[in-house]
């Protein structure tokens, strides 16, 4: 039977990341993030129910993580899920944590939000320069005999 494992989450992160490099040169950053979920609470109103999950990225995106994020900030996370197991050492019971290994994160918000001031989400940044006239490499009209009676005619819905 085939599996599939992907994970696609949006929330805040619960404490700063924590960077550490392991003595072959990667980085590793661990993270914790706060996911909400919005449940009835039976009085007519809502309330919302975090689920706490622990994550980790390796590599430079690791880096940039513990460089750009911090406690309270916006993410998406996008990876895999994997268990470690283990035995406890004081009590001899046998343990296990599930994790998500992030392959990819993005910013979410505004760009305020996410240097840490107040005001407005909005945009992250200014929209480039509007596109310009269609290049001349792209097929008019006219190309194709002209304004009426084309193909669009003879399309059935």
């Amino acid at each position: 039977m085939a599996s599939f494992n992907r994970v696609i989450l949006m929330g805040n992160l619960t404490r700063d990341p924590e960077v550490r490099q392991a003595q072959n040169g990667t980085y590793i950053c661990k993270a914790s993030l706060a996911v909400n979920e919005r449940m009835p609470d039976g009085n007519g109103g809502y309330k919302e129910e975090p689920s706490f999950i622990d994550m980790v990225v390796f590599g430079r995106r690791g880096e940039a993580f513990g460089k750009y994020m911090q406690k309270g900030r916006p993410v998406m996370i996008e990876g895999k899920l994997r268990q470690s197991r283990w035995e406890d050492k004081e009590s001899g019971q046998k343990r296990s944590k599930l994790e998500v290994i992030v392959d990819d994160w993005n910013f979410v918000g505004g760009r305020e939000e996410n240097q840490g001031g107040g005001g407005g989400g909005g945009q992250a940044r200014a929209p480039q320069a509007q596109a310009s006239a269609p290049s001349s490499d792209f097929p008019s009209q006219s190309d194709f005999g002209g304004g009426g009676g084309g193909m669009a005619d003879d399309v059935p819905f």
